[in-house]
């Protein structure tokens, strides 16, 4: 089981790309990868397991700038690192080793008996989530896309930059940002302010610019009868957008400022599931 991810499940092969990059076989921690990208090779077919990847997407992936010829070894020197590391079967079929590594139709095939991916879990949550949504199961729907939300330690394998790379990256943070964008709307149904901050501040280490939370936080704060506050959430968010791309808020976010400092909307009271939206004038 891997250490950064305390809620997985036992399994031989264990992998963790939320984060920091980690991998267990039989409940060892691979700590060092043998020969050039063998490492990089079993990051990209593990993102692809179970589906073969011909020589052409992995030499496009993990050599893109690279000439190749047909006395090229790299792709072999990398899988036979790979190998070696998990002590992944080199038979045709892989026979008698839990996990393969197999060449199989011009390309390779990870697979493995027994085998957790945090990656495939969040994925397998979010979507549950979703469905769960769509078909009106709220509750059902904010416990899938909670346990995905557990499983996303950080970017896609932070720290690396390849193209490959970043388009996963870009992916997994659209499908944790939505998730996030429903548990917070739902609690902003219930009138639960405090999980409202505390969804809008796990977004924005996501993305620092998104927009609906600083409008979410902004409402919360007006909501609450704190218009400093939803000032500083206005100003804040102003502040990274001219800084990072050079833009001004939209108009929705100064109009949800706008609402806030004339006082019109909803106020928070207590009661017994916590705070509640009531009709009226916010708290000045």
């Amino acid at each position: 089981m891997l250490a950064n991810v305390p809620d997985a499940p036992p399994a031989y092969l264990s992998v963790c790309f939320f984060g920091r990059f980690a991998t267990s076989v039989g409940g060892i921690p691979v700590e060092r990868w043998r020969a050039g990208k063998s490492r990089s090779l079993f990051q990209y077919l593990m993102l692809h397991r179970k589906r073969v990847m011909t020589r052409d997407q992995l030499r496009d992936a993990l050599w893109p700038e690279a000439e190749w010829r047909a006395s090229s070894s790299s792709l072999k020197v990398a899988c036979c690192g790979a190998r070696s590391t998990l002590g992944a079967g080199k038979q045709p079929e892989g026979a008698g080793s839990p996990i393969r590594l197999l060449h199989r139709d011009g390309g390779y095939l990870l697979d493995a008996d027994d085998a957790w991916c945090d990656i495939e879990e969040f994925r397998d949550r979010v979507h549950e989530g979703m469905q769960h949504r769509s078909h009106g199961r709220p509750d059902q729907a904010a416990e899938s896309l909670e346990r995905a939300i557990d499983l996303y330690h950080g970017d896609f394998l932070a720290g690396q930059d390849e193209d490959w790379i970043a388009e996963a990256r870009e992916y997994y943070r659209s499908l944790a940002l939505g998730a996030l964008d429903v548990l917070r709307t739902s609690a902003m149904d219930r009138g639960d302010a405090d999980t409202v901050v505390a969804l809008g501040q796990r977004t924005l280490q996501i993305d620092a610019l998104h927009e609906p939370t600083y409008q979410a936080l902004i409402r919360v704060a007006g909501l609450l009868g704190q218009p400093e506050q939803a000032l500083r959430w206005y100003q804040l968010c102003e502040r990274r957008l001219r800084r990072l791309i050079g833009v001004e808020p939209s108009a929705d976010t100064r109009e949800a400022l706008q609402q806030v400092l004339t006082g019109r909307g909803r106020s928070f009271v207590s009661g017994p599931r916590g705070a509640r939206p009531v009709e009226g004038r916010a708290r000045a």
